[in-house]
Formats: structure tokens, C-alpha cells, sequence
């Protein structure tokens, strides 16, 4: 099965549920469903809920095309982000459209919040459109979610992330290795009291583990974790509430902005060489923003550019790697890239990295710390 989303033609294999087989698998007639889709009031409740679950359990979404035949070409591609509040995310969804703009394809953008039940009213909305293709960052976060794409028939790829169990294509990386690759480097640099601060989102979570198993693998006690509001990201005043720490792994680049802002209040903020730092502060995301601040953030690039090139294909090769890079600057030395591998189970994107004197790195065979 081709797997290039290059340019429009023949739509892969298969199609999604129809109308017709919902009406079978719920026992009743083809109007009736098409009642529950439109006029819900008007079926009867016990009716309604019957046609509802098997919807739910065939994946099956209304086409709101109005008037388009089941082989259409939409030449669209559905987008599900967390939101676009977050720069990491919006700079995912401007790359992902100037790759797929000149192939004829056109953006069709949801956002889910951060919210699992808003995230399969967007999945839906999506799937109603009868996109080419739907690339998300992440994972569903819902077994209706996941049924959902994997009943659609269409590509699907997921982004930012290693799931165990993909559902299509991944173009992502390890985010357990990322927090891994950072306490690691914190406890050779002589970090003591380390902390971790960000949401309780999955990809956040997973490298909150991989720090924690680091620093306790090191020596050291468990690292605190302070779950900040997405809605008030509480960075900048999260010092108070970290007393004695002397480094701090931040789930992203905003939180990690906002800490050091904190920090510079408290007079712990200082000029010079990251050694002098008395509070070692890493992020995730490269913003340029980190790059403008004064030190300049210490950060994982997870190179979204090289995702969104990725995102643009199925997986062919079974066997590839993932670097991931860390570019460095406050916080964390002398060391100027990381690399994360990604498990050799998933195909994913292909990263790259730079050192501060301009020298390309090579993705593949990146060792674990380049210096």
C-alpha cells in the first residue's frame, strides 16, 4: 500500500463503516440511523442509544460533505494539536502546511486542549470532513478515540511521542529517554536536589518518569515534581515552592522561561558560565525565545521541522533511529548536543543537530553526549 502523502490520487484501501452498517449492526433501518445522526429528538431514546453504540463501536462518523460521493478526494489533511497557545505547537501546524500546501493538500486544525473528551469531539469533527490523512500530536487519549482513527482507513500519524501500540504511522521520539538523557547529565554535572516541573499530560508524565528513574539510578533522592495549571503556567513563582533545589528539568520551554524569570527575581539568576548557575534550568521545545533571554536556556530540541518532514509519509523502514538533540548553554556545561534513540520497533523522524561552532551533527550516529 502506498504511503507517500506527496500529492492527491487514489484513496488507499478500503473505506470507512457506512450508514448501511450501522443500520445492520444496530438492528434497524438506514432512515432510522440517519434520524439519529440529524434529528436525534425525534427516535426513541432506548432507539437512540442503540444506534449510538454502534456507531461508537464501528468508528463509524457522519460525512458532512454534503453531496460528495464516497470516493471523493477532499485533498485536506485533519491536524489535532494540543493547542496553539503553546509555540511548539503552532510552529508544528506552520510547518506541517508549508510542507503539504504545495502538494495540493490543505490544513484542516483542531485543538484539544488538553481535555480527552473534547479531543474525540475534534477526532470526529475531523474524521466528518473525510480528511486524507489525520496526524496528531501524541496518542488518543481514549479507547473511542483510538477506535475512531483506527476504523477510518486513512493514515494516521502520531507525533511527539513512541507509542507502545501505534496506530498507523509515528514520527516521534522517546520522551521517557529525554528525561532519562537530562537527570544523567544533571548528576555527572554534581546536581544534588533535582525537581521537575510541568503538567500531568502523558508525554510530560513519561519524562517526568524517565528523570525520576535517572536521579534515583544516580544516587539520589527522588526529585520533587510540581504540577503547574496550563492555565496559569505558576512558573515564575514556582521557586518558592522549590526550596534548596539546585536544578530543575522543566516539561517545556515556557515553563522553563518562567522559572528562570523566577529565579532572576530571587537574585539566583546570574551572568556567566553555567557552572556559576546556582540553579541549573533545562527545557524542552528550542524555543527562540530561550535563545533571547539572558542566560540563554539550556534546552531538547526535538527538531519539529524534521518531524513535519516525516509526518508527510508512512513508516517503510521497521528499523530506524531517533536522535534527539540537546543544545546547550545554561545549566548544563560544556556539553553542546544529546541524542535520545528511539526503540528499534518504531520508524520515526529523522533529526538533526548543531554545535555551537556550526559543525553538523550526523542524526544517526550521534553518541549519547557530543561535545
Amino acid at each position: 500500500m502506498s504511503s507517500e502523502l506527496t500529492e492527491p490520487g487514489p484513496g488507499p484501501a478500503g473505506a470507512a463503516p457506512t450508514l448501511s452498517e450501522v443500520a445492520k449492526r444496530a438492528g434497524v433501518s438506514s432512515i432510522t440511523v440517519s434520524r439519529v445522526v440529524r434529528m436525534p429528538d425525534l427516535v426513541a431514546p432506548e432507539t437512540r442509544a442503540r444506534v449510538e453504540r454502534a456507531m461508537r463501536d464501528l468508528g463509524y462518523v457522519p460525512n458532512l460533505v454534503a453531496g460528495a460521493l464516497a470516493s471523493a478526494r477532499t485533498n485536506s489533511v485533519g491536524v489535532l494539536v494540543p493547542t496553539i497557545a503553546n509555540s511548539i505547537f503552532a510552529d508544528t501546524v506552520q510547518g506541517l502546511s508549508d510542507k503539504l500546501e504545495p502538494l495540493g493538500f490543505s490544513v484542516i486544525l483542531a485543538q484539544s486542549r488538553y481535555d480527552a473528551a473534547r479531543e474525540d469531539r475534534m477526532l470526529a469533527a475531523l474524521l466528518s470532513r473525510r480528511p486524507e490523512a489525520i496526524i496528531m500530536v501524541g496518542s488518543p487519549a481514549t479507547e473511542d478515540g483510538t477506535r475512531l482513527l483506527r476504523n477510518a482507513r486513512i493514515p494516521i500519524v502520531e507525533t511527539w511521542d513512541l507509542p507502545a501500540n501505534p496506530i498507523d504511522a509515528v514520527a516521534g521520539f522517546d520522551n521517557y529517554k529525554a528525561g532519562v538523557a537530562v537527570a544523567k547529565h544533571l548528576v555527572a554535572q554534581g546536581r544534588k536536589q533535582l525537581a521537575f516541573i510541568g503538567g500531568d499530560d502523558p508525554r510530560g508524565t513519561r519524562r517526568w518518569f524517565g528523570f525520576r528513574d535517572e536521579a534515583l539510578a544516580g544516587g539520589l533522592a527522588e526529585p520533587r515534581r510540581l504540577i503547574l495549571d496550563r492555565k496559569d503556567s505558576g512558573s515564575v513563582a514556582a521557586h518558592a515552592r522549590l526550596p534548596d533545589v539546585d536544578a530543575v528539568f522543566a516539561a517545556n520551554d515556557a515553563h522553563a522561561i518562567g522559572f528562570m524569570s523566577g529565579l532572576r527575581k530571587a537574585g539566583l539568576l546570574r551572568d556567566g558560565p553555567a557552572s556559576a548557575q546556582p540553579v541549573a534550568v533545562i527545557g524542552l521545545g528550542d524555543l527562540e525565545m530561550g535563545q533571547l533571554i539572558s542566560p540563554t536556556l539550556s534546552t531538547i530540541s526535538a527538531n519539529s521541522s524534521g518531524m513535519n518532514t516525516s509526518c508527510m509519509r508512512r513508516p517503510v523502514a521497521k528499523n530506524s533511529t531517533q536522535a534527539v538533540s540537546v543544545t546547550s548553554s545554561y545549566g548544563l556545561g560544556s556539553m553542546n548536543t544529546m541524542a535520545i534513540d528511539a526503540p528499534a520497533s518504531h520508524t520515526s523522524a529523522r533529526c538533526s543537530a548543531s554545535t555551537p561552532d556550526g559543525a553538523d551533527v550526523n542524526d544517526w550516529d550521534v553518541p549519547a553526549i557530543a561535545a
